[in-house]
């Protein structure tokens, strides 16, 4: 088996022992960019220019020949005839098929979030966490990190969409659940990623208030005001400082429940009102 990661680095690993490569920079990216698109038809002359782009023409097709050989040696290194055999070329393309030999944990996190979704759409609120949650254990680390070619960067930044939305819907989940104290976690670790996600500010300090947490959440409202002004030099939205206002007055109580249920909304009913606004 050749486990493939992309997610915080790259690195192939067979058998649970990490191997060493000869792809050089332009090479890896090759590879890494036929894992991330498998069963495509890619043509060589866009191959060639995508990653030898200061090649003339006749060097970049040769460079190209080379790590399309040095990869189907790696893929030899799985053990497995059957996943070298997966590298097709012909004179003017070069597909690499999927295979259960070859894991990527970008496919794998992506197939996580595809079933989640699939989960919450018929209503399993227990198995849709639970496959949430293996899709965030899933995601190492930004996409190729290092790496600044702009497909890489594209595909980077979709990945990290999906990765921050399983975060805010576990989040949800764990508040609507009165799970608060996993709730915090999680909005904490999505604060680590984006400090500057208000509506997530927001989130932490209603839940500090329904955890019995009320001063720290009057602090908290303070240290966003201060991270807003730090890095963009705006105010609060008006509807986080009504809610800091709200906190600090005998007010909370009674709204508590309303807020909590506008903040912490199920995205899968966004997503079917959204559906059906269609019709």
């Amino acid at each position: 088996m050749l486990n493939v990661i992309m997610l915080g680095g790259i690195s192939f690993v067979v058998n649970g022992t990490r191997i060493r490569n000869e792809l050089g920079q332009s090479g890896r990216r090759l590879a890494c960019y036929l894992l991330t698109f498998p069963g495509r038809a890619h043509r060589r002359e866009k191959l060639a220019d995508l990653f030898w782009e200061n090649l003339e023409p006749d060097n970049a097709r040769a460079a190209l020949n080379t790590a399309i050989w040095r990869l189907r040696k790696l893929l030899e290194t799985s053990g497995s005839a059957r996943v070298a055999r997966q590298l097709i070329t012909t004179s003017d393309e070069v597909i690499l098929e999927s295979c259960e030999s070859i894991s990527v944990d970008l496919h794998s996190f992506l197939e996580r979030i595809r079933k989640s979704r699939e989960l919450a759409t018929v209503g399993n609120a227990a198995a849709t966490s639970f496959a949430l949650q293996s899709a965030v254990d899933e995601y190492g680390g930004p996409f190729l990190d290092g790496e600044d070619h702009d497909w890489i960067v594209l595909e980077r930044e979709r990945l990290q969409c999906l990765y921050m939305r399983a975060l805010v819907d576990l989040m949800n989940n764990a508040a609507r659940d009165k799970r608060y104290e996993d709730a915090l976690d999680y909005g904490r670790r999505i604060l680590g990623h984006d400090s500057l996600r208000e509506n997530v500010h927001r989130s932490m300090m209603l839940l500090l208030v329904m955890n019995g947490q009320r001063a720290e959440a009057i602090h908290h409202y303070a240290r966003c005001k201060s991270l807003l002004f730090q890095e963009l030099k705006i105010d609060p939205m008006p509807q986080t400082m009504q809610l800091a206002e709200l906190i600090r007055s005998s007010g909370i109580d009674a709204s508590l429940a309303e807020l909590a249920e506008t903040q912490f909304v199920d995205s899968a009913r966004l997503r079917k009102v959204g559906d059906a606004s269609h019709f």
